[in-house]
């Protein structure tokens, strides 16, 4: 009887092993689809990057273009108005020594 028990229970040990060798043949395509997911993911980042760097890109160039075309502008209201832009900058000195000796 005591050979028919090691039989049963050497037949029970069995399947395991086979379920951990299901187990590992079913991890084998969900390892694959973590690593294809991470590869899009990848790419995903990658064209995200590409595409802020172009935005940021065009945005320093525009900034640039307006503040080259604001001096352009500023040099003409200087020009054509000295005495206008001379009383408008002693205007902003005082109000700025006025708001310095109140912090001070």
């Amino acid at each position: 009887m005591a050979a028919t028990q090691t039989q049963s229970e050497i037949k029970k040990s069995t399947p395991a092993p086979r379920a951990e060798d299901n187990k590992a043949e079913e991890a084998q395509p969900i390892a694959e689809k973590v690593k294809e997911v991470g590869e899009q993911l990848e790419d995903m980042a990658t064209r995200n990057a590409q595409a802020l760097r172009e935005i940021a890109r065009e945005g320093a160039v525009n900034t640039s273009q307006a503040m080259s075309d604001l001096a352009a502008q500023s040099e003409d209201f200087v020009k054509k108005n000295p005495a206008l832009a001379v009383a408008g900058a002693l205007g902003v000195g005082v109000l700025i020594g006025m708001a310095m000796r109140n912090r001070y």
